[in-house]
């Protein structure tokens, strides 16, 4: 036992070295799982998350946004007030686990030949960890689809001098075999308008900016 001490003692500088090379890569190991955590979120690359004070932070981000997103849309239309309470709750279920966990990373195609004006929508959903794509016609919109897979459609319906353009992705995206969501958001909400959508297959139509980040919670929230 003594020449063990005796080892120890004779040695200590490098065990005091070899200590301290130890915590400072335990260090650099959790800053770089934290960094690619952080790129992970950015990048809508994880399937799911459970860490309590990170989902409180997205819950926060997701409810500004979307917040900021409605009143912007609902100025330009002259609608009344912002929801507060409606919007809260639809973040609520969003963010709750097994639908924050549904949601993550899942894609969205938005169509409209104006994308500016839903800079602030396509922000709100991305707050929601949501791959969001755009494309600015039917024809782009197609080719997107050739290139990869998309969980649901949001299409603004007149684009160019197509005043129904809307429908004709629509039709087009289901005589292709395509059953993916689509969610008409226009500048109209009348009962013949969403009577019509509904029957050529859309599953919303609307121009509510909160009844449609209800409906993408709604579809995209549970699992396939």
């Amino acid at each position: 036992m003594d020449s063990v001490f005796g080892f120890v003692q004779a040695y200590r500088p490098y065990f005091d070295a070899a200590q301290a090379l130890s915590s400072v890569a335990n260090l650099i190991a959790w800053c770089v799982a934290l960094i690619l955590l952080a790129v992970a979120i950015r990048r809508n690359r994880i399937e799911s998350l459970t860490l309590g004070p990170i989902s409180i932070r997205m819950k926060e981000e997701a409810i500004e946004a979307t917040a900021t997103a409605a009143r912007s849309w609902q100025s330009g239309t002259g609608a009344k007030r912002v929801d507060v309470s409606r919007l809260r709750q639809t973040v609520d279920r969003a963010f709750e686990p097994a639908t924050l966990d549904s949601m993550i990373g899942k894609s969205v195609l938005w169509v409209d030949d104006n994308p500016a004006n839903n800079g602030l929508a396509v922000r709100a959903l991305r707050k929601f960890r949501l791959d969001v794509e755009e494309a600015t016609s039917t024809e782009a919109a197609l080719e997107a689809f050739q290139r990869r897979r998309f969980d649901l459609v949001i299409s603004d319906m007149g684009r160019g001098e197509d005043m129904r353009a809307g429908y004709t992705l629509l039709e087009r995206l289901r005589d292709s075999g395509s059953k993916t969501p689509f969610f008409i958001f226009a500048g109209s909400d009348r009962p013949e308008f969403r009577r019509e959508a509904a029957e050529r297959g859309a599953q919303l139509s609307t121009n509510d900016m909160l009844e449609l980040v209800d409906y993408v919670v709604k579809y995209l929230g549970t699992e396939p």
